[in-house]
């Protein structure tokens, strides 16, 4: 029963999407729901709400992210551990350390071309 239902998920291509999606940083800021606050144009990503009531800075667009920030800085912003104009990111990450390397790691490359 198993190796059908392993082969059918293949044959239909929901097995092999799964898995390339939990690789793919786009995918995890997508599937973190990082575009409720971020854009990132350059992607074709927009955000799908509005900035936090009572925000100085609206969320930034991140097309360029990885001019301005290291992957050990999102790293460790995306953990609390650091601030930026004095304030630490709003939602603390809570996936594994390998969704985070991927995802700041295709964050920081996002530059400007």
């Amino acid at each position: 029963m198993k190796k059908t239902l392993f082969l059918g998920l293949l044959a239909t291509g929901l097995l092999t999407s799964a898995t390339l999606k939990s690789n793919s940083g786009k995918s995890l800021f997508l599937d973190n729901g990082c575009n409720k606050c971020h854009s990132i144009s350059s992607q074709g990503i927009h955000h799908t709400s509005e900035p936090p009531e009572g925000a100085k800075y609206p969320p930034p667009d991140l097309s360029d992210v990885g001019d301005r920030h290291t992957q050990d800085w999102m790293k460790q912003w995306l953990h609390k551990e650091v601030e930026q104009h004095g304030k630490k990111h709003m939602k603390k990450f809570t996936g594994s350390d390998e969704e985070l390397n991927t995802l700041t790691a295709w964050l920081e490359s996002q530059k400007k071309k």
